[in-house]
């Protein structure tokens, strides 16, 4: 795979994702045919995310239908292929957004390249990335072993690190990650779970789930650091206290009711997605962005 292979892969991608959105945008139910054509060019955790989305189709609204279903393209890509490796990363930005991303392809399960994940390089459209991704003379970038650590963590490490914010408020695992964006948005997540008038009959907790893809992409940067993009997931548990059991049900929200439409005792939503992370060759890792979907919730 050159470069000029790779960036060609990358407009072929954004062709079909375009045409899969567009399908769907112009069906109301859930389109196989979408899904079919993406499955063709994503695959991993972001087809996973993608196939949620277009489950939950009828859940957004005509605006965010029509947003979604706007055709994008990427410029400005930069290749970086790792010496050895059956993967390669984009760096690119998104031409109607302005968001720059990281993004990451594949071959799987021997049906070809896949877009397996696409993640921002930070929670603002300015951010970049701490330090440049390391190439050698030859142009190849240098792909890290997702088990070695860099300053507090391996980045096999780092998903558990960050769903203990949901589950704990960062109490645990969470402690070896500095703050940002991320980590106070999901801490929010974790403060306001029990708040609302449902609280009096029901509580909610999460715990770390399962990625269903588990496949962690590494890279170093030129000052040693590591970049990491890493499949995560967790779920949330909707509960009935005790006293209630008996006497009352949860009603499942519009999103949930897809899935299992039943009124029942607890409600368990599964979460996927992905975090890109950079792990510095001393100190604590940051969580540069996170990304998730609903994809199933009994």
């Amino acid at each position: 795979m050159t470069k000029d292979q790779a960036k060609e892969l990358l407009v072929r991608y954004v062709a079909a994702n375009n045409r899969a959105n567009a399908t769907q945008g112009t069906s109301k139910p859930p389109s196989s045919q979408a899904r079919k054509l993406l499955a063709t060019v994503e695959g991993g955790q972001l087809l996973e995310q993608s196939i949620a989305d277009y489950t939950t189709w009828h859940t957004q609204t005509a605006k965010e239908q029509k947003e979604y279903a706007r055709p994008f393209y990427y410029v400005h890509p930069a290749v970086y292929a790792p010496a050895g490796e059956h993967w390669f990363a984009v760096q690119a930005t998104v031409d109607r957004t302005g968001w720059t991303a990281l993004i990451i392809f594949d071959q799987v399960e021997g049906q070809g390249w896949r877009n397996v994940a696409t993640v921002a390089l930070g929670s603002k459209k300015s951010d970049r990335l701490p330090s440049p991704i390391a190439t050698d003379r030859t142009g190849l970038a240098t792909a890290v072993n997702p088990t070695t650590r860099s300053g507090r963590l391996a980045p096999n490490q780092v998903a558990d690190a960050f769903t203990d914010f949901f589950a704990t408020g960062g109490t645990g695992a969470g402690q070896a990650l500095s703050r940002s964006a991320s980590t106070d948005q999901a801490l929010k997540v974790y403060k306001d779970r029990n708040k609302g008038p449902d609280s009096q009959a029901a509580t909610k907790r999460f715990e770390p789930g399962d990625a269903r893809h588990q496949q962690i992409y590494a890279l170093k940067l030129r000052d040693g650091s590591t970049l990491a993009a890493v499949p995560s997931a967790h779920d949330q548990f909707y509960e009935l206290k005790k006293e209630y059991i008996l006497r009352a049900k949860i009603i499942p929200n519009e999103k949930e009711a897809i899935f299992n439409p039943a009124k029942r005792i607890a409600v368990i939503d599964e979460f996927q997605g992905m975090l890109l992370a950079h792990l510095p060759t001393s100190g604590k890792p940051t969580i540069l962005s996170h990304e998730y979907r609903m994809v199933d919730s009994q």
